[in-house]
Formats: structure tokens, sequence, C-alpha cells
């Protein structure tokens, strides 16, 4: 939780330091109607940003050291689980001593709401989920501190998250919402991207076609 809130004000500082971003701003948490940690002006247009972070219990770092029995599992996770609780996983901290910025890692994302409420689906649906919805904000802004305990963040469109697979859904339904579980990677693959601004500026143009 604390990683969360501090992932928060990083992004915001991000955003502040640089001069293509003319406001900032925080709706409230409370207001369930209005989704998004960060709403950013730029270029005289507002897009909304939603922060998540890294699944502690995910996280996965590739051992590239050389073994004899090379079908054995190469992925070492960061947690274990022992007597029903999540401990850090020795073989993990002692891989990562030495080289954890040049790791490659990989996990999920929770891209949820924090509790369940009712969300209107296109044609008038109205449903109870946590999920959140295709459309609801701008940008996935995926804090990945957990990685390589350095504040890289991941961006990707709403529009190119994967959507939801949970089977009690009809398929017109999955397609409306986000899935809860995001993968992403480090380093980076897509949909994520280093720089939000290419997607700032994609999501613009598009803003400025659609009213000319």
């Amino acid at each position: 939780m604390m990683l969360g809130y501090i992932a928060d004000r990083k992004l915001r500082e991000f955003f502040a330091s640089d001069t293509r971003i003319s406001l900032i701003r925080k709706d409230d948490d409370h207001d369930r109607k209005k989704k998004g940690d960060l709403v950013v002006t730029y270029e005289r247009e507002e897009f909304k940003i939603e922060v998540k972070s890294l699944q502690t219990n995910s996280i996965e770092v590739f051992d590239d050291r050389g073994r004899e029995d090379i079908t054995a599992e190469r992925w070492i996770k960061r947690v274990i689980k022992l007597e029903k609780r999540y401990l850090e996983n020795p073989d993990f901290a002692g891989f990562l001593k030495d080289r954890r910025s040049e790791g490659r890692y990989r996990g999920v994302v929770q891209c949820d709401a924090s509790d369940r409420r009712s969300v209107k689906l296109r044609g008038g649906k109205k449903i109870d989920t946590t999920c959140l919805l295709v459309g609801e904000f701008d940008l996935l802004a995926a804090g990945l501190f957990a990685f390589r305990e350095q504040w890289d963040f991941g961006f990707a469109l709403n529009r190119d998250l994967p959507t939801s697979n949970y089977r009690k859904y009809s398929k017109a339904v999955q397609k409306q919402l986000l899935r809860s579980l995001v993968p992403v990677t480090w380093p980076l693959a897509p949909p994520f991207v280093a720089d939000p601004f290419k997607l700032l500026e994609t999501l613009y143009q598009e803003r400025r076609r659609s009213k000319s």
C-alpha cells in the first residue's frame, strides 16, 4: 500500500517537472464515478491516468546462469508461500545481490477498482464489479519499483490493455471490462512503453482530428 502512495507522488513529480504538462490535479478518491489517479493537461487537453503497482507475489526474475539441467524452471519467484504466509525467497535475494538492475523480470499489475461498484455498460445494462471499464481512463501507469527497486514506470493506453476473461460474464460484457491482472515485464514489452508523451501525443492528435 505504501508503495502505491509513493508511486502516485513520484509520477506527479515526473509530470510536474516537464513543461509540456501545464496542469496536474487529482480527483476525489471517494467519487466512484471518476476514475484516474492523476489528471494531466497536455496541449490544453485533459487526460486521465490510472496508477497501479505490481503484485509482489507475482514477481519473478529470469535465472540466466548456466545449468546442467536446461529443462529446469528458470524463473525465480520473489516471494514464496510457507504456512499460509508469503515470505521473501532467499534464492531471489541471492541471485540479485550484484545484478538487480540488469535482470529480466515479469509479473502482473492489479488493474481494478479498490471496491465493488455499479457500472453502466453500453446498451444501458448495469453490473456490480471491481473491474475497470474500457475507456474509463486514458493511460495506465504501472509502478515497477518492486522489480529493480528503482522508480520505473510502464505506460499503456487503456484501449491496448487486455479485457476481462471472467467466465461468468458474457463475451459482450468481457469486451467492455479490463482484466484485473495485467502482465508486465522488464525490459518493457508492448503495450507498455517508457515514454508517456508518445501516448499523450497520439491521444491528442486523435481528439484534434475528431473535432475538425
